[in-house]
């Protein structure tokens, strides 16, 4: 891949992962523009740099809830299951547990549909305007809930359906949230907690069969650094459009968007 298209696409994923309109969309349509198809291993690459981004960004949350869930299996014996609910790290990482659930049985039963998809512009096209349609939605919310159990098993829903090139993972999860009785603020955190096994699990299954040498390219390096530092930059935006109340607005770009490429596609 050319070294320049490499830092364009990074710079492209940084952007559209963290923020509500899809990085899998804009990069199925930038692959066709920039007459370029992106390797499997660049595509891990740069998801691993936007993924490095969200662990710092939260790395104070991410320890306590590991260290409180394995203190959970002490308590074991005295509490029973009441132990991973006795506080709110240890009920966070039940819920991320089971948030994450519906994406894995989704990876692993339709993982080939969901490829398929990713030649087809109008999938994209549509799909971008179901996310718009989802975020303006969350412009009538206003609720003021903690993350629980059923919340983040349906926000978790959300998460699997955005395996659909075009659906937003951000958008879909932190909507969600918000339209079952989230506070926007705890629905983005739950959110981008939810993002990190999901993104990892598919890196690590991925980069299994892949050789080192394949990885440690200049073009791989470059999509990984430029998606790392812009994918932390939008993150702290996007939390600030959040707290803001204007993350509905994000519905106006995706509506566009998908608009146009259907257009594109048909006529």
């Amino acid at each position: 891949m050319n070294l320049l298209i490499a830092i364009i696409l990074g710079v492209v994923q940084g952007i559209t992962e963290w923020l509500p309109v899809s990085s899998s969309g804009h990069l199925v349509i930038l692959q066709l523009f920039l007459e370029s198809e992106n390797s499997i291993v660049y595509d891990l690459m740069v998801h691993a740099g936007t993924l490095l981004a969200v662990l710092i960004f939260f790395w104070k949350d991410i320890i306590k809830i590991i260290i409180e869930f394995f203190k959970s299996f002490k308590d074991l014996g005295n509490m029973g299951f009441k132990a991973f609910l006795k506080n709110e790290d240890r009920k966070m990482a039940v819920y991320i547990i089971i948030g994450t659930i519906p994406i894995v049985i989704v990876g692993v039963l339709f993982n080939d549909v969901v490829n398929a998809m990713f030649s087809s512009l109008s999938v994209v096209g549509a799909a971008l305007i179901v996310t718009g349609i989802w975020l303006g939605s969350t412009k009538f919310a206003n609720s003021k809930g903690d993350v629980t159990g059923l919340r983040a098993l349906i926000v978790g829903l959300a998460q699997a359906v955005a395996i659909i090139p075009g659906i937003s993972r951000s958008g879909s999860t932190i909507a969600t949230g918000m339209l079952v009785g989230v506070d926007k603020n705890k629905a983005a955190r739950f959110s981008f907690l939810l993002s990190i096994p999901a993104i990892l699990g598919a890196i690590v299954f991925k980069l299994s069969s892949t050789q080192p040498q394949d990885i440690f390219t200049a073009a791989n390096i470059a999509g990984f650094v430029t998606s790392f530092v812009v994918g932390a930059l939008t993150i702290k935006f996007l939390l600030n459009v959040i707290q803001r109340g204007k993350f509905y607005l994000f519905s106006i770009y995706c509506i566009s968007v998908g608009a146009i490429v259907l257009a594109y596609t048909f006529l």
